[in-house]
């Protein structure tokens, strides 16, 4: 029996994304993320999670020809969306950015005046970072750092330094960043680096320590409401300040901030000889 094709439709979704967690894989259950036509003032969509673990919404305003199959110029019918990510259940901190849509792949965060590769203009799959409440997997490194701002004239009013960004390295491999929340606080985790001397004994693993060296970028914003993500990544670098010797102890400007990370052990980095770690605003 022949079949004769009456009629083709071709949908498409208004909008593709894949949410990174920082701990590895995508973000779904109990996840919340929703999209909105920036300054438009319509209410938002909700995105819905698919089985392979990316994000998408369907019926988007100035959209519809798009999802419907009609054009194949994304340019022609570009608009510029707003995406806000919430976790109720603490995992990683709310977010939001804007993507400009539609695209004929997956959207990308595109970030204009950051500095190529570090990080990288374009961003797939779209950063999360880690609530600093929250649970680090077995068998990673976990450090936490309460970030304030200079001057010191009293260490324990010194406002927070909220949405500071704080990066580790292990040389010039940069192992995890982490962002500040609204109260300074900030958790990074990562699975622990090959031992410096691996296979040259036998000595137990609680026993081996690596030296890190962490570095900070901020630019004083808000506390109250959540900065867009490329702003955050916009953020300058800021030498980390460090106690030079004095009683009390004096604090000073340096550059990064050596640290020593030991197996097993969490790492809370401060400026030393204060309980925090402080940046000139």
């Amino acid at each position: 029996m022949s079949v004769r094709e009456m009629e083709r439709l071709r949908l498409r979704p208004g909008v593709g994304l894949r949410l990174e967690d920082p701990f590895g894989g995508p973000l779904g259950e109990g996840l919340q993320a929703s999209i909105v036509l920036a300054d438009s003032g319509l209410p938002p969509v909700s995105l819905l999670p698919t089985p392979s673990g990316y994000w998408t919404a369907q019926g988007l305003p100035g959209l519809r020809a798009w999802e419907a199959g009609e054009g194949d110029d994304p340019a022609l019918l570009a608009r510029l969306f707003e995406v806000a990510v919430n976790d109720p259940r603490g995992r990683v901190l709310p977010s939001r950015f804007r993507v400009r849509l539609p695209q004929n792949r997956l959207a990308h965060l595109a970030c204009p005046g950051v500095a190529p590769g570090d990080p990288p203009i374009e961003h797939f799959p779209i950063p999360l970072f880690a609530a600093p409440a929250r649970s680090v997997p077995a068998g990673w490194a976990c450090v936490r750092a309460s970030v304030r701002e200079l001057p010191l004239a009293d260490p324990d009013k010194a406002p927070p330094a909220a949405w500071a960004l704080v990066d580790v390295f292990q040389g010039a491999t940069r192992l995890a960043t982490g962002l500040a929340d609204a109260r300074g606080e900030a958790l990074l985790a990562f699975p622990y680096p090959e031992p410096p001397d691996a296979g040259a004994g036998t000595r137990s693993a609680f026993d081996v320590t690596w030296p890190l060296t962490l570095s900070l970028r901020y630019r004083r914003q808000s506390a109250a409401s959540i900065p867009l993500l490329c702003d955050l990544l916009a953020q300058p670098a800021k030498p980390v300040a460090r106690s030079a010797a004095g009683e009390p102890p004096v604090v000073v400007m340096g550059a990064d901030l050596s640290v020593s990370l030991r197996y097993g052990q969490p790492l809370a980095v401060a400026t030393p000889g204060a309980r925090a770690l402080f940046v000139q605003p």
